[in-house]
C-alpha cells in the first residue's frame, strides 16, 4: 500500500496550483493581447499600429494615475484585515478605495480630453494623432475601475478571479472584436473601452458574491497594530504604481517624439513581447500577495520566508524558457507578428537580458508594499526614473529603438536588484 502524501507535499500542491490557476487566468491575457497585437498590427499597418500603441500607452499611464495607488493598498488592507477577523474594516476600505479611484478617473479622463490636441501638436508633433488620443479617453476610467477591482478580489485571496477581471477578459473580448472585423483605429479603440467596461461588470457580480466576508469574525490570531489609513498605504504606492507603468512607456513616448510611427510601431511590438516574463511574475506576486500581508500582519515570518521562496522560485521555472526563445530568436518571433517587425529584433535581445534579472530576483517589490514598506519602494522607484530619464535622453536621440531598449532593461533589473537588497536589510527573516 502506498504512503499517504505528506502535508507538506499538500501544501506545496495547494500553493502551485493556486498560482496555476492565476498563470491559466494570465495565459487568456497572453493570448488576447499577442493576439490583438499581431493581428491588430498586421490589419491597421505600421503607421497606424504605432497609433495604436502610442494610444495603450497613453491609457496604461492615465489609468494607473486614477487608480493613485489605491489598488495596491487594497490588496494590503483586505487581505490583512480579514486575516484578524476585521470584515467591516476591509469593507470600509474597498468603499473608500473604489470612491477614489472614480473621483480620480473622471477627472483625469476631462483633463485628458481638453489636452489631447495640444499634445498631439507640440509634444507628439503630429496633429493627427489628435483624434486617437480623443477617444482613448474613453478607456482610462473603465481600466482603473478594472484594475481595482480586480485587486479587490485578489486582497480576498481569489487569485485566479482578480487575475481574470484585471489582465484576462479586455484583451480576450478586444481579440474578438478584432476577429469579427473591427480592424479600424477607431474601432480597436471603441473596442477596448467596450472590453474593460464588461470587465468591470463581471468583477462587479464576483464581488457581489463575497459580500459576506465583510462582517466581523472572531479569529485566534492576534489583531497587531492598527493598519494606517488607506490613503495612507496607497499614498507611496501612487508613486510606485506610477512610475512602474510610465518608466516602460517613457520609452516608447520618447521613441515617438524623435522617432517614425513605424520605429515606435516594431518596437512596442517588441517591447510587449518582453514584458511576458513581467507578466508571468507578476501572476504568481499577485496570488501571493495577500497571503505575504496576512502573514507579516500576523508576525508568521517562517511561513512568509518560505512562501517567499516557493514564489522565486515559481517565477524562474515559468520565467526562464520564456526569456530563452526571446534572446535565442528574436526576429524569428517577430516575423509571426506581420512583415517589417524585424527591424526591432536586436531590442528584443536586450530587453530578454534585463528581464532575466527580473525573472530572477523577482516579486520584492511585492513583499515590500504587502509588509508595509511602500516609502522604501517609493524611493527605489524614484531612483529608476532618474536613471531611465537619463538614459533615455542621452541614447534615444542618436541610437533609436536600440536606446529605447537599453533603458528599458535597465529599469527592469535595478527594481529587481534594488527590492531584494532592501527585503534582505528590512525582513532579512522574509528573504
Amino acid at each position: 500500500m502506498s504512503a499517504a502524501p505528506s502535508p507538506s507535499f499538500l501544501t506545496l500542491v495547494r500553493t502551485y496550483g493556486t498560482y496555476a490557476g492565476a498563470m491559466m487566468a494570465r495565459g487568456l491575457e497572453l493570448v488576447g493581447k499577442l493576439g490583438l497585437y499581431m493581428l491588430g498590427a498586421r490589419a491597421l499597418g505600421v503607421h497606424d499600429s504605432g497609433y495604436f500603441f502610442l494610444c495603450l500607452t497613453l491609457v496604461g499611464v492615465l489609468a494607473t494615475v486614477s487608480r493613485g495607488g489605491f489598488e495596491r493598498a487594497v490588496v494590503r488592507h483586505l487581505a490583512a484585515e480579514l486575516a484578524v477577523g476585521k470584515g467591516r474594516a476591509a469593507g470600509q476600505a474597498f468603499l473608500v478605495g473604489l470612491g477614489a479611484v472614480l473621483v480620480l478617473g473622471l477627472a483625469v479622463t476631462a483633463l485628458t480630453a481638453a489636452f489631447a490636441q495640444p499634445l498631439a501638436d507640440y509634444v507628439f508633433r503630429d496633429p493627427e494623432a489628435a483624434r486617437p488620443l480623443l477617444l482613448s479617453t474613453l478607456v482610462i476610467l473603465p481600466q482603473a475601475a478594472c484594475y481595482f477591482i480586480g485587486n479587490a478580489l485578489l486582497g480576498l485571496h481569489k487569485g485566479a478571479a482578480g487575475q481574470l477581471v484585471q489582465n484576462g477578459l479586455w484583451p480576450v473580448l478586444t481579440l474578438a472584436a478584432v476577429v469579427a472585423g473591427v480592424t479600424s483605429l477607431d474601432g480597436l479603440i471603441y473596442a477596448l473601452a467596450a472590453a474593460n467596461v464588461a470587465a468591470t461588470v463581471v468583477g462587479a457580480v464576483l464581488l457581489f458574491r463575497e459580500r459576506h466576508r465583510f462582517v466581523d469574525t472572531h479569529t485566534d490570531a492576534p489583531p497587531g497594530a492598527p493598519l494606517p489609513a488607506l490613503w495612507r498605504t496607497a499614498a507611496p504606492l501612487s508613486v510606485v504604481e506610477i512610475v512602474q507603468i510610465l518608466l516602460p512607456s517613457l520609452p516608447v513616448l520618447l521613441l515617438a517624439t524623435f522617432g517614425l510611427p513605424s520605429q515606435v510601431g516594431a518596437f512596442s511590438v517588441a517591447n510587449r513581447i518582453s514584458m511576458l516574463v513581467w507578466v508571468v511574475s507578476t501572476s504568481i506576486g499577485s496570488v501571493a500577495a495577500p497571503s505575504f500581508a496576512a502573514r507579516h500582519r500576523q508576525g508568521q515570518w517562517s511561513e512568509l520566508r518560505q512562501l517567499n521562496r516557493r514564489v522565486r522560485l515559481a517565477v524562474a521555472v515559468f520565467g526562464t524558457p520564456v526569456v530563452a526563445v526571446m534572446v535565442l530568436a528574436p526576429a524569428q518571433v517577430l516575423h509571426l507578428v506581420g512583415p517589417g517587425f524585424e527591424i526591432a529584433a536586436t531590442a528584443l535581445v536586450i530587453l530578454g537580458v534585463g528581464q532575466l534579472v527580473y525573472c530572477l530576483l523577482p516579486c520584492q517589490e511585492i513583499v515590500l508594499a504587502m509588509a508595509g514598506h511602500g516609502g522604501v519602494l517609493r524611493w527605489l522607484t524614484l531612483a529608476q526614473t532618474v536613471v531611465c530619464g537619463a538614459l533615455c535622453v542621452l541614447l534615444i536621440p542618436p541610437f533609436g529603438m536600440i536606446g529605447a531598449a537599453i533603458a528599458t532593461a535597465v529599469f527592469a533589473a535595478q527594481l529587481a536588484i534594488g527590492a531584494s537588497l532592501m527585503v534582505r536589510r528590512l525582513m532579512p527573516q522574509a528573504f
